[in-house]
């Protein structure tokens, strides 16, 4: 077998905003792998009040690189790699062991083998026929019609050589503005055309890493593991870097597991103790500490609990006036409204949190309260509808999301009109919301509205880059008024000014987050008709490309783009 030594292999792992989860992607790394620091270069994005300095002294031969282009930093780093590169990141945990080292020398063995994958094996179902002869190693045609073995180019912990990694790079025309856009430049459309090796391959006997996909770093869904702890960024890094807290992950490697991206029952903590030699009299002190934060949180876990039955038996169907999705789409059809819609990610900024792509503002806050009272002649407000009606056809990512809202069941209850009539606010995110709709005859009905209408669309930057699909192309025209990401409305005055150049007589399409929201009222008090369209254009997509449902693949989906 050709040899490769340790100084042909580099690790690449992006980070952004979550140094507990990147920490312990390095120390799972380091237990389970033949892996050294010296390998790893780690390109990460800095997220305010995120602290990755005591990671970084763990871990002082990792290479840091703080991301200031993601695309320019990339290929740099690239261009001093070595010639075999493993990608990862910050939410993987290994949990088997493994060897760089064999991985490359069995792709320099096999030249139709296109990467050697970590996270796959035989207890990954189902799964193709085998093709190697190698009692230790599972190898497959790429081009199949099993789920996960047919995802060939992913940055996950998949070991592929230099010269395919960079021909691909250097070959995409679209700009690569994060690990997203870098995943999603081969797909199933031109992967064919892309990758020349027909076979992928792993570890026969398990897979090696797990995905946990507990918390979220670039939007606002939250899961249902944040029910009984917070897993923000901003709380992980207090835990992590005030309170020594880490991923436990002995314990997370004694798991079995059938799938990759698995959830909140692996995300297991611990108290990083190595090194530490209290007195018995802190030792004490903090027992007493533990005990106490015990006792405090009992009553809320009993709380929440009640409060989860009493949703699951409609007893707050009756608190508010909201109309469900359908009523919705017949309200649209029958009357020429503006609407804005609210979710988990207003009410957080209501409550003076900053999120992920917009960070707190009290101007913003405040006129987002105010709206959620605002009943205006031809401007509907939308509340999910499930957030308050135990709904059977949600999917069950959205079905457990639902159970853990009651922080947000409360707020709503107290801050909005029990006299107004609220839209549902998944009138824009049916797909992604529902296990079992007729989503054929829901975007026959939706792309009709579109289509009679000349239309604006207000949105981030490059938002739209990825799509296949575009359902705005049955629009008579379209134009486009762009603005910044994140923090938008910190450009409200300036972006409010650009779109009131435009045309009173074109609808107005927003996908702008919070922002999206104070802007569809301030345009319908114009004279615009102005609708709060969120995720639909992306929803769309991934309907019409009929993409699976998972957990993980409905996370991924609310990243923002």
């Amino acid at each position: 077998m050709d040899s490769v030594r340790q100084d042909q292999i580099s690790i690449i792992v992006f980070s952004k905003g979550r140094p507990m989860q990147m920490h312990a992607y390095l120390e799972s790394l380091f237990l389970f792998s033949d892996a050294r620091q010296e390998m790893v270069t780690v390109l990460y994005c800095e997220t305010e009040q995120i602290r990755y300095g005591k990671l970084m002294q763990r871990f002082s031969q990792v290479t840091w690189v703080r991301e200031n282009k993601f695309e320019t930093d990339l290929k740099q780093i690239l261009s001093g790699a070595g010639e075999y590169i493993m990608f990862g990141c910050d939410d993987v945990v290994f949990t088997r062991r493994f060897s760089l080292q064999r991985a490359g020398c069995y792709l320099a063995e096999n030249a139709q083998v296109f990467g050697y994958s970590m996270r796959l094996g035989e207890n990954i179902k189902p799964a193709p026929q085998n093709l190697s002869s190698d009692d230790t190693v599972f190898e497959w045609q790429w081009d199949c019609a099993c789920q996960h073995y047919d995802y060939p180019w992913e940055l996950d912990c998949t070991l592929y050589r230099k010269e395919d990694v960079v021909r691909m790079t250097m070959e995409e025309e679209t700009a690569i503005k994060n690990p997203n856009f870098y995943e999603a430049m081969i797909t199933p459309d031109n992967r064919k055309e892309r990758i020349t090796r027909p076979n992928m391959a792993s570890g026969r006997q398990s897979g090696c890493a797990v995905v946990i996909t507990v918390n979220r770093v670039q939007e606002t869904h939250q899961n249902g593991f944040d029910d009984s702890m917070l897993t923000d960024i901003y709380s992980l890094d207090k835990l992590y870097n005030d309170e020594d807290n880490t991923l436990d992950i002995e314990r997370i490697a004694s798991m079995d597991n059938s799938v990759i991206h698995v959830g909140a029952e692996y995300f297991i903590l611990r108290k990083e103790t190595k090194g530490y030699a209290p007195d018995s009299l802190k030792i004490k002190k903090r027992k007493i500490k533990e005990l106490a934060d015990k006792l405090t949180r009992f009553p809320k876990r009993v709380h929440r609990h009640f409060e989860r039955k009493s949703y699951e038996k409609g007893r707050y169907a009756d608190k508010l006036n909201i109309l469900d999705t359908d009523e919705t789409l017949a309200l649209m059809e029958r009357e020429k409204i503006s609407f804005l819609r609210y979710g988990d990610g207003e009410i957080a900024i209501m409550q003076g949190n900053s999120i992920p792509f917009q960070e707190y503002d009290p101007r913003l806050a405040k006129r987002l309260r105010k709206l959620l009272r605002t009943d205006t002649d031809g401007l509907k407000i939308g509340i999910p509808y499930y957030y308050m009606h135990p709904v059977r056809q949600l999917n069950d990512f959205t079905a457990k999301f639902a159970k853990a809202l009651a922080v947000q069941r409360r707020f709503l209850c107290k801050n909005c009109s029990r006299d107004m009539v609220y839209v549902d606010t998944c009138i824009t995110q049916v797909y992604q919301t529902y296990e079992k709709y007729d989503f054929k005859k829901y975007y026959r009905r939706m792309q009709k509205l579109l289509g009679d209408r000349h239309v604006t669309i207000v949105c981030g930057e490059g938002v739209f880059d990825r799509l296949e699909y575009k359902a705005y192309d049955v629009c008579k025209s379209v134009e486009f008024v762009t603005a910044p990401s994140m923090n938008a409305f910190a450009y409200y005055d300036s972006l409010l000014k650009k779109v009131l150049k435009t045309s009173s007589e074109r609808l107005v399409c927003i996908v702008l987050g919070p922002t999206a929201k104070i802007l569809a009222c301030d345009l319908h008090k114009k004279g615009y008709q102005a609708w709060d369209m969120g995720h639909y254009f992306k929803d769309y997509d991934a309907y019409m490309r009929k993409k699976p449902r998972t957990a993980a693949e409905i996370a991924q989906f609310y990243k923002p783009d």
